[in-house]
């Protein structure tokens, strides 16, 4: 049987590809609506904002797209369930 007598290429005795010895860490940004940004705290909070922001307005364009919709019997009934939810919830709202 032949034996294998190659020198070994690395420092540490192993043979084959080795990775850099100095980690090497990728700075990623923030993903955004408006592409990536420095990945900051104030980037962090302005990010958070917006994207409060617009889930607020689209709630609330959903509730005006469906007042819309309804008749004035149905405004009547869903204002007389709003009141009542709202009284038993308060401030547990989102």
């Amino acid at each position: 049987m032949k034996e294998n007598k190659k020198q070994s290429i690395q420092s540490d005795g192993s043979d084959g590809e080795k990775m850099s010895e100095t980690p090497t860490f990728v700075r990623r940004g923030i993903r955004t609506y408006y592409g990536i940004v420095e990945d900051s705290l104030e980037n962090k909070k302005e990010n958070y904002d917006e994207i409060c922001h617009a889930e607020d307005r689209r709630i609330v364009n959903a509730a005006i797209a469906l007042r819309s919709r309804l008749s004035s019997k149905e405004r009547e009934i869903a204002q007389e369930w709003y009141r009542n939810f709202s009284t038993l919830v308060g401030e547990w709202t989102c």
